[in-house]
């Protein structure tokens, strides 16, 4: 093993990038040569952590400071998938550990995640399920991010949002879906055997949690350029809610057609799908296109539309699961579960009483902690009831939250099940009457 340390100033933040660079179209046992420990076990731990052992042959302070002290800089890596064309993240950045004991005495200028994390190196692999992370190869130029000024309000706020649930004693309560940049992803075996973490202003033992950059938030940084995308303009004196009611407040209590006008946009055809999506984007950006904000916070927009009694007209559908693999799945990597740790901006239309549909009201939500819980119960009795007789799931009745129906294309669209037959293909959905409700909440 060479001595990289001399080819590169540890306390210079340029020369750690630049020594970064060079792992560009390499793989890190194609860089170094590796101990034979590591290379026999196909190592499948910590990448991040391989890489400054043994390229950057430098040891971390075993402490909260970043990874090289001397130039203020935290090392990460993260595994990035090619699809359509481009690199996309493949999941959330994990960055710091949530110490509920210590976030309470801090403040954003003092905390650990601002000390570790507002300078940080990314290096970017192409994650390939098979091989082992040593194997991985590393794609595009390293990201050197500082926290940018549009986006540091926010992240702070996201923060002391989660700081404040640990003060408030609900630590057991946070959820990812709770913030917009900086989440608080679950961090933990999971499972029942889990250990779980004490907090300091309540009994209620606590899931391990750390903070994150959301998913979407990462996959714009891998843009590095989205300049022509329109912006809501969320900043120091404005918030994602304020400035997004702001945008409606001139619409609402008009009918779909007046705000067609209003916009001199309308519907292409009677077919014309997402029509009131569009209108929606149209609303906050005068555009189709998501709003930056909204795409780096990985805002999920869902239009509801009324009834003249407030029901909704239909359930909520979310991805579809596979037989074969929800009966191998835990429930924290599965997709509903990833979905309801989303945040929604939740855009709701009704009928009048001349059934002239109307914009109603907008407001962002995400599921409170009860709610997710009957979910994951829900889950859980379908994993356990597909391997018995998939034909059989939680129907409507059996759940105030949700239930598992068909989300097909037809008939014919159908998968293999535990049981050796075919199934139509089936997905989780939040019940109308559930959804009616939350509407009911929503400001």
């Amino acid at each position: 093993m060479t001595n990289n340390e001399s080819k590169y100033d540890k306390t210079s933040v340029t020369s750690i990038y630049e020594f970064a660079v060079k792992l560009i179209g390499k793989t890190l046992a194609e860089a170094v040569n590796l101990p034979e420990g590591v290379t026999n076990t196909r190592n499948r731990g910590d990448l991040g952590s391989l890489v400054e052992k043994y390229y950057f042959e430098h040891t971390p302070p075993n402490n909260h400071d970043p990874d090289f002290k001397e130039a203020g800089l935290e090392l990460k890596t993260t595994g990035v998938l090619f699809k359509s064309e481009k690199f996309r993240a493949k999941e959330r950045l994990v960055l710091t550990m949530i110490d509920y004991e210590a976030i309470v005495k801090e403040s954003w200028e003092s905390s650990t995640f601002h000390n570790k994390c507002k300078l940080m190196l990314i290096l970017l692999y192409l994650y390939t399920k098979e091989k082992s992370v040593i194997d991985r190869k590393f794609v595009l130029s390293p990201l050197l991010y500082e926290i940018p000024k549009n986006d540091a309000e926010q992240i702070r706020r996201d923060w002391e949002f989660i700081r404040q649930r640990v003060l408030d004693g609900k630590a057991h309560e946070l959820s990812e879906g709770d913030t917009f940049y900086l989440g608080a992803c679950r961090k933990g075996s999971g499972g029942e055997s889990e250990a779980l973490k004490k907090q300091p202003f309540s009994t209620e033992r606590a899931k391990a949690r750390a903070f994150s950059f959301k998913q979407s938030y990462v996959n714009k940084l891998i843009d590095r350029e989205y300049a022509n995308q329109p912006v809501l303009g969320i900043n120091l004196g404005a918030t994602f809610e304020e400035v997004t009611k702001s945008k409606f407040q001139p619409y609402l209590g008009k009918s779909v057609e007046e705000i067609s006008v209003a916009l001199n946009y309308f519907q292409k055809s009677a077919n014309h799908k997402g029509f009131l999506k569009d209108v929606v984007n149209r609303i906050l950006v005068n555009e189709e296109q998501l709003p930056l904000e909204l795409d780096k916070a990985g805002i999920e927009i869902k239009t509801v539309r009324l009834t003249k009694l407030g029901s909704p007209r239909e359930a909520m559908s979310f991805p579809g699961f596979k037989y074969l693999d929800i009966v191998d799945e835990n429930w924290e990597d599965s997709s509903f579960f990833d979905k309801i740790e989303h945040k929604f901006l939740f855009v709701i239309f009704q009928l009048d009483e001349f059934d002239v549909e109307r914009l109603e009201k907008v407001s962002y939500w995400n599921m409170p902690y009860t709610d997710r819980v009957e979910a994951q119960r829900v889950w859980e009795e379908t994993k356990r009831r597909v391997s018995i007789d998939a034909s059989d799931l939680p129907r409507s009745s059996e759940s105030p939250v949700a239930h598992v129906r068909p989300k097909a294309r037809d008939g014919a669209d159908k998968l293999p099940t535990p049981q050796g037959d075919f199934q139509v293909k089936k997905c989780f959905w939040l019940n109308k009457g559930y959804i009616a409700g939350v509407v009911r909440e929503l400001a």
